[in-house]
């Protein structure tokens, strides 16, 4: 897979975080029609869908890459946790989908082993989105 090709390709992005209680959050990217929604398993009511602005689009566009996320879903999809990830007292899991514009899909996720880079896209999710993602 070239990654550098695959970022630009990306159609739909869908990050989620939870606990064991299965609290958390989940975040959904609609590059097509532009479209972000948002779902809080802590509060019924923050949930959202917006559209997204062409600064956030923009920033999605140029930082997603520099987050190493499919690189890192790749290295846990082949077993390679300890080079891409870290044992955390986290108690919580994590799970990304990804979709192509050739309708490839990638998945990935771990319990209590998040990626060593998690930060790098927590971050832009909530620049983007607007709110914290961390499990409380």
């Amino acid at each position: 897979m070239d990654f550098e090709e695959a970022y630009g390709t990306i159609t739909l992005l869908e990050v989620e975080i939870r606990t064991f209680a299965d609290e958390g959050y989940a975040v959904k990217y609609d590059f097509g029609r532009r479209v972000i929604s948002w779902r809080d398993n802590y509060m019924w009511n923050n949930n959202f869908t917006k559209s997204i602005s062409d600064d956030k689009f923009n920033m999605l566009q140029e930082k997603l890459p520099t987050t190493g996320m499919l690189e890192w879903m790749k290295g846990y999809n082949l077993g390679l946790e300890d080079e891409y990830g870290d044992k955390t007292s986290i108690p919580g899991e994590w799970n990304i989908k990804v979709e192509f514009s050739d309708k490839s899909s990638l998945k990935a996720g771990a319990e209590q082993n998040f990626p060593k880079k998690w930060k790098n896209l927590k971050n832009l999710i909530e620049q983007t989105a607007g709110c914290s993602f961390i499990l409380r």
